[in-house]
């Protein structure tokens, strides 16, 4: 709901307005009323409505020199001007301050529907980028405002989720994500930092316990597919709106310390006990890494990717999280860049590490993929220059394209054409410019806005099946975060 101020000194009009607000705009509120321009500046400043609907000319103070003083205090206030043809003139000086819109009067329902409905579009813009910065600060940990967690997550008692496909989020290197959050008017919120998080953030009285539980469950069991694991991580009690920002920290902060490379896990977490941080096994990593650094003494190649599929693939039985096994492997990359005098593109090679636990499903791939890194390093990899080409390149947005309806993974891709995920984002880095994931969510949302164009009378839910989305809400948000606007936005915007 979005709060207005109405600014009028004919009772009549003022209540006119008043009911036209209560009768056909339901997404608004009537904050207060105010009687001449200097009262309505007043207002504004006690209120701080979302939406100012003001008269012109008024006794005292006239509702352009209240635009004027309203709009030096607040650049982008939200202003409609209500006008007789005889005061255009008075409206057109006012455009100029940034004025939203203005309606002549006689004014109609409709009239004003129509000139109120473009702001609120600026409004649901603004409030979805608020609440992606509120909840952004809650993930990471950062230092939020309790009073707007309460603006936006208003109800008492909130169930609590979060669910990942595959590796965590890249770190180090220039970020390809883009960031996911649900519409104002889904009931329960969803926000992600990339496209295979799903943060739920779901009010008690929606829906109770022992469904939502099932819920996540089923969410889970969905997104576990061909090449993927999945990691879900619960709150088992509700949480108040003012523990929000603190267990949301902790659902993160257990993830991070979780997540295991190819391990579909489920785990709950609490405010007084997460879960414990080491694996139930022992990974010894110090022997492996004594191990592979005598097999480099030596120029042993074979052995030493051997001894680092023994210790991967332990720490896969052991459940080693993501980020201690990381380490090691960024130990051990530098270990083999120091021994060979390395002298490639250090920036590439760290893009191609992290595109490696990003996107491996199961410690075979994670494999794979830093077995094609190393050879790279020492120069044996002959068949990966072959492949390394524009022309290569097309031929995988050619099967691409004919084939967007279908699953189409990143795992699925390096299996038709017997590449390495490694080498298959850096074939699309390199000649594309961006990730394979970014490349492939970006031309789906272009053939999702040409069917669209070419049908804007087909279902959303068909649009999403069409260019490879099962689920048309992930489609949507997915949508959303690229174009700036939901589907159903565009087709309007193509009338």
């Amino acid at each position: 709901m979005f709060r207005v101020l109405v600014v009028d000194d004919e009772p009549s009009a003022l209540d006119y307005i008043c009911n036209i607000i209560k009768m056909k705009c339901p997404s608004l509120i009537i904050a207060g009323t105010a009687e001449n321009g200097k009262d309505g500046l007043m207002k504004y400043r006690q209120l701080s409505p979302d939406l100012v609907i003001s008269d012109v000319k008024m006794p005292i103070m006239s509702g352009l020199d209240m635009v004027k003083a309203i709009k030096e205090e607040q650049e982008d206030a939200q202003i409609v001007l209500v006008s007789g043809y005889q005061e255009f003139e008075y409206v057109r000086a006012a455009l100029k301050y940034g004025v939203s819109d203005y309606v002549l009067k006689p004014m109609t329902p409709a009239n004003f529907v129509s000139a109120v409905a473009p702001v609120l579009k600026v409004l649901d813009q603004r409030v979805y980028e608020q609440r992606k910065r509120l909840v952004r600060a809650m993930v990471t940990g950062e230092l939020s405002d309790q009073e707007k967690i309460r603006e936006y997550f208003p109800e008492e008692r909130y169930y609590l989720a979060v669910i990942r496909e595959n590796g965590l989020p890249r770190r180090f290197t220039g970020t390809y994500e883009i960031e996911l959050i649900s519409e104002m008017e889904n009931t329960i919120f969803v926000y992600g930092r990339d496209e295979r998080e799903a943060l739920y953030i779901c009010p008690s009285k929606v829906v109770g316990g022992a469904e939502f539980y099932r819920m996540m469950a089923k969410e889970a069991e969905r997104k576990n597919g061909d090449g993927c694991f999945v990691t879900s991580v619960m709150v088992p009690h509700t949480v108040e709106s003012a523990d929000l920002e603190s267990m949301i920290c902790c659902l993160y902060k257990s993830l991070n310390s979780r997540l295991s490379i190819g391990v579909s896990q489920t785990f709950m977490v609490s405010a007084d006990k997460g879960p414990d941080e080491m694996p139930a096994k022992e990974v010894y990593s110090q022997e492996a890494m004594k191990s592979m650094e005598r097999c480099l003494e030596k120029k042993d190649y074979a052995m030493f990717l051997e001894t680092l599929w023994d210790f991967i693939k332990n720490a896969g039985e052991a459940e080693y999280p993501q980020l201690r096994l990381e380490r090691f492997v960024r130990q051990m990359s530098v270990k083999v860049q120091q021994y060979l005098n390395y002298q490639g593109d250090v920036f590439e090679d760290e893009m191609m590490l992290e595109d490696a636990f990003y996107d491996a499903g199961s410690v075979k791939e994670l494999y794979d993929s830093l077995k094609s890194i190393f050879i790279r390093y020492w120069r044996e990899d002959k068949e990966a220059v072959k492949l390394d080409s524009p022309e290569f390149l097309e031929t995988i947005e050619d099967y691409i394209r004919k084939h967007l309806s279908e699953d189409i993974t990143v795992s699925s891709v390096c299996r038709e054409f017997g590449l390495s995920q490694s080498y298959l984002n850096l074939i699309f880095r390199k000649h594309g410019k961006q990730a394979f994931h970014s490349y492939l969510r970006n031309v789906r949302i272009e053939r999702a806005k040409e069917i669209m164009e070419r049908n804007p009378q087909m279902f959303i839910k068909d649009v999403a099946m069409m260019t490879g989305y099962k689920d048309q809400f992930y489609f949507s948000r997915i949508f959303r975060a690229v174009t700036g606007i939901s589907p159903s936005e565009y087709i309007d915007s193509l009338s």
